[in-house]
């Protein structure tokens, strides 16, 4: 590939334009998958536990990638990246040989099967127990990565981490003030990720995990006094996860806590969070599901407290909001506050992508639950 400074810039572009969320990962990736001359570009973030929090591979099958994020546990580059200086570049003939791969349950059951049996990868950035990796994915008809095209990625490596790194600072600061609000609402919140680890909690959530009532934190995840009742939460937290983009009414399931010392019951609502899009994923915490301690139904100050710290509504958005909840309908409702039909449902558009659903039908009900 014939380099020139015009064509470097725009890749260099496109990796801090997806940082900020102008720009999709998979389009700065797929440009510097061309470059090396390379099948796929991932970019992915796995945890201390091997689990993936972020992965896209461009130009490859969304079940190759499935199956490529299964595998990690005895995949033998993520032990090697795991160890590896950040930013040192490596590929298969810098850590196995010929006669291991053909012994590997990896490359013979994953990466040779699915002609992605070549790498050329580095680790971006390690911070708080994630690990965010970058690779150029080979296929057999590309074999393995050429000093020419190994120069191209190294050369690139730095720009990636800086628009990774810059990702992370976002991302911490959202997380830092999300949690800020959370706090002064004063209810026993839980937001949990794709794995249904506890990423972030509120001072009331602490309280009720430390109270003895049935319900705990620990190592991340919530669990119970009774097995019953953990699996019937674990169900819960799951089905929401699962049911971020698809069509339908938003996941909701109520779960009932029982208190071993019989001194009554905790009422969970979990929720499905809907997706922020493929250009904002998040490489350390992103919310996937939501978990909260039943208060009194009907409080309109602890739903419009959820609508505005959650979902990010606006004032006007969760009015409108709940108006629909209670029945009124948007000609109504333009009347009563006073603006152009138009305009409420321009905004009720708003707040159906905000809470992740098309049909104002399960926004009622999804708000009617809060």
């Amino acid at each position: 590939m014939i380099r020139s400074d015009e064509h470097w810039l725009s890749l260099v572009d496109a990796f801090h334009s997806a940082a900020i969320g102008e720009r999709s990962w998979n389009d700065a990736l797929g440009g510097l998958a061309d470059a090396t001359g390379s099948r796929s570009m991932q970019l992915c973030s796995i945890d201390s536990q091997t689990s993936v929090i972020f992965n896209t591979m461009t130009n490859i099958d969304p079940a190759v990638a499935a199956l490529y994020e299964e595998s990690l546990s005895f995949n033998p580059r993520v032990g090697v990246i795991d160890k590896a200086p950040v930013l040192q570049v490596l590929a298969e003939e810098d850590f196995i040989t010929a006669d291991e791969i053909k012994k590997d349950r990896f490359y013979q059951e994953i990466a040779i099967p699915c002609d992605i049996p070549w790498v050329c990868m580095t680790a971006l950035e390690r911070s708080r127990g994630v690990c965010v990796v970058l690779a150029a994915i080979r296929s057999h008809r590309e074999n393995h990565i050429t000093t020419a095209e190994r120069e191209i990625f190294s050369s690139f490596v730095p720009h990636v981490r800086a628009a990774v790194r810059t990702r992370l600072v976002l991302e911490s600061h959202g997380i830092a003030v999300l949690t800020t609000v959370l706090d002064s609402l004063a209810i026993p919140l839980f937001l949990c990720d794709r794995a249904g680890r506890v990423g972030s909690l509120t001072q009331a959530s602490v309280s009720l995990v430390t109270s003895g009532r049935g319900l705990e934190l620990r190592e991340g995840r919530l669990r119970t006094a009774l097995a019953a009742d953990e699996k019937a939460l674990s169900d819960a937290i799951d089905a929401a996860i699962d049911s971020r983009g698809k069509t339908g009414p938003p996941a909701l399931r109520t779960v009932i806590i029982r208190d071993p010392t019989a001194q009554g019951t905790l009422v969970l609502d979990v929720f499905a969070l809907p997706s922020r899009g493929d250009s904002l994923e998040s490489f350390s915490f992103e919310p996937r599901a939501l978990v909260v301690a039943r208060g009194p139904r009907g409080d309109d100050a602890r739903k419009l407290a959820l609508l505005r710290a959650v979902y990010g509504l606006t004032a006007a958005e969760c009015d409108i909001g709940l108006l629909l909840a209670r029945g009124a309908k948007p000609d109504a409702i333009a009347r009563s506050r006073g603006v152009a039909l138009g305009t409420v449902r321009a905004q009720i558009k708003t707040v159906l992508a905000k809470m992740g659903t098309s049909r104002q039908i399960d926004l009622v009900l999804l708000l009617g639950q809060l």
